[in-house]
């Protein structure tokens, strides 16, 4: 399951550059460290996480099960954090920014879920 590895991955790296790119007005990421720098080092988490433990599995084959785990974690805390299932209602004003993060966490939860359920043969 090579594939999901990079899903991940993918995920967790469109998720952090929607909250560090200036795509709509400022950067997210600056806003939250304004607000509560605890705070936003957990939503840079979110996306830290996973994309970290998709990168050690493709250095390291296979995925472990503890390292979809963790990515799984990062996911569900960004479905907490983002409140996915207000965003889901309104997806149409949600923005460019929005679209990205939505769909980075919600395709990576699954991806992170499939990986934990099937894991990868040693190779």
């Amino acid at each position: 399951m090579k594939n999901l590895k990079l899903v991940i991955l993918v995920c967790g790296v469109v998720g952090l550059l929607a909250l560090i790119l200036p795509l709509s007005g400022g950067s997210r990421l600056k806003e939250y460290f304004e607000i509560d720098s605890l705070g936003a080092i957990i939503y840079a988490a979110i996306f830290v996480l996973p994309a970290g433990m998709a990168a050690m599995a493709l250095a390291r084959p296979p995925i472990q099960a503890w390292q979809s785990g963790v990515a799984l974690a990062g996911f569900v805390l960004g479905v907490v954090k983002f409140h996915v299932w207000d965003t889901v209602l309104h997806l149409g004003g949600a923005g460019l920014v929005g679209l990205m993060l939505f769909a980075a966490i919600v395709v990576g939860t699954i991806a992170a879920v499939v990986s934990l359920l099937r894991p990868e043969a040693m190779i």
